[in-house]
This record gives structure tokens, sequence and C-alpha cells, in this order.
């Protein structure tokens, strides 16, 4: 079934995440024209957040165009494997690692890829999914020299005319695309936060972006906000949408981690997503998912948040 939906009210096209939950929340998912931010701390799993977006629309048959700062490609197509594979194999399927060793031949094994893959569970049928929907994914190895704005609106262009319909796009992550000029901080962030939206309204994508958390705007026990966001305040006022991914033990009310069993310690296995803007729908979602980070993976079943949470504006400790 395809990602992409029309809106009833204005028919706007729509694509799915993968996250049923979140969709909701969002109303359908991630809209045409519509500038999209995913922040939260290092070490969170903003990345393979993304990664599951963009492997969710290409395997229902959209393109995806993946600015990749921070990974190669062949990491993020591991990653994706192992994902796979913990779809088809929910029992001890393969991990990032195995998948990786496969890759490098450090695993021991003899044959090609697909020999060594089979060794593990779910790991042939992964392969054969991810080389089904690849052609639609595209990876683009994005440096700050080299991929400017210009460089990012011509390789969405070059997609649309591959496939005949405007992609998904992703950037990882916003404060590594420089305008072609020099500028200051805040001044170059302001400019491409501005330009990426232009490209979705002008291309009728949406265009999620990781964003870099300034955690020195952060005092103890507060939670990110949207505007924690390194480099200027246009990235929350001219984003769309704004989700932030965080650590549950880190923000969940002190009162649950003193009567938890071992101290809490299961919230650290989860990661809360929050809506903290929606300009096409309800604000203040919170939706918390399992992470399989061996699997490359969030578990997209996930719930609403029960307990009560830090924050200044909802409950006070």
């Amino acid at each position: 079934m395809s990602t992409t939906a029309c809106s009833p009210e204005a028919d706007v096209r729509i694509w799915g995440t993968g996250f049923p939950l979140l969709d909701d929340a969002l109303g359908g998912g991630l809209r045409a024209g519509t500038l999209n931010l995913l922040a939260g701390s290092q070490g969170e799993g903003k990345t393979t957040f993304a990664l599951q977006i963009a492997r969710q629309c290409a395997k229902a048959g959209q393109p995806v165009v993946f600015f990749s700062f921070e990974l190669e490609a062949e990491v993020l197509v591991q990653k994706m494997i192992a994902a796979e594979a913990a779809d088809h194999a929910p029992h001890s399927p393969a991990s990032v690692y195995q998948v990786r060793a496969a890759f490098e031949g450090t695993d021991g094994g003899a044959g090609g890829l697909p020999e060594r893959l089979s060794r593990y569970n779910g790991g042939l049928d992964a392969l054969a999914s991810v080389s089904e929907f690849a052609p639609r994914l595209h990876v683009h190895r994005s440096t700050t020299t080299s991929t400017n704005l210009d460089v990012i609106a011509r390789t969405i262009k070059e997609v649309m005319v591959q496939h005949g319909e405007p992609p998904l796009v992703v950037i990882d992550y916003l404060q590594k695309v420089r305008p072609r000029e020099q500028m200051a901080e805040e001044q170059a962030v302001t400019h491409v936060t501005e330009r990426l939206k232009d490209i979705a309204i002008e291309f009728e994508c949406p265009v999620l972006s990781i964003s870099a958390s300034d955690r020195a705007g952060l005092e103890p026990g507060q939670r990110m906000r949207a505007r924690n966001m390194k480099g200027s305040t246009a990235l929350a006022y001219e984003a769309d949408v704004v989700l932030i991914l965080s650590n549950k033990a880190d923000i969940v009310a002190r009162h649950h981690l003193l009567y938890a069993a071992n101290n809490g310690a299961n919230f650290r296995e989860y990661s809360v997503l929050t809506v903290d803007k929606n300009r096409s729908g309800r604000t203040g979602a919170e939706v918390e998912f399992r992470k399989q980070f061996t699997s490359g993976r969030f578990v997209p079943e996930g719930s609403v948040v029960s307990e009560d949470l830090v924050d200044e504006r909802v409950f006070v400790e």
C-alpha cells in the first residue's frame, strides 16, 4: 500500500512514517511542502529513526533521497538490512554487527554476501527485501564543502525526473548544510532553514531534517524543546513540525524512578517522541518507542506515554 495519501480537506499528499501512533498524531504522516525537524540529544537514535521512515517510504513504492553528512552509504545499507532482518525474524535476528561482518568478510563464513547472510536469522530475506526497494532509496554521501543548497535542490530534481514524482527528502543533518556565501553560524542556519522550507514547497515534497541540539541551553532536569535546537530561532519558527526524541529515563518524573523496579532501568530501553510543534494537527503528543539498536531500528508499534514527565509547563516536581 502506498504511503502517500490524499488529505480530504485540501488534497494534500501525505507520506506515512511507518510509526502508526506518530502518523495519527501528525494527521496521517509527513505532508507535501512541509519542513519537519527531528531533534534530540546525541546518541538517542535520530539517524536510526529518520532512516526507518525513509526505509518505510521506499518499501511502499515512494522515492526517497537521503543526504547523509554523517554516515557512509554502506553503513546505512547495513543498518537497513539488520532492521529488515528483525521484521522477518523477530527471534534472534541478524544484528548490525553481524551484517557488517558479513559485508567485510570477517565473520568466518564462506561464499558471497548472500551465503554469509544466510547464516543469520532473517539475513537472506532482509537482503532480498532491501535489494527490491534500494532503487527507490537514493543515498547522497554529502559533505560540508561540496553539498550546498544548490546541490540538494539539483539532486532532488534529478530524483523527481527519474521517478516521475516528488521524493521524501531526508537531511542528516541541517547544521552541516552550508550556504554558498560565508556567514556567521546563526545567520547560516537561518538561511539554510528558510531555503529548505522553500525547497519543500517548490518540489511539493516533505523535507525531514535532523537538527543538532544546543545542550548548553538546557538547565539541569529540563526537557529539550524546539527552542533548544542549535543555531537559530528560525528553526522553531520556519518548521511545520518539530519532533523531539528523548531518553525516557532522562525525562520521566522522579517518583517513577524511585518506585520502579531496578530504579527504572527499563526506562532507558525506550525513547519518547514529543510532537513539540505541528501546524497541521495537535501539538504535545508523547509517544514512546522501544529501542532495538542492535537491529538498527525502533519497534514501530509504540504506545502513548502513561507516566508523568518532567516539564516546566506540565509537571513540576
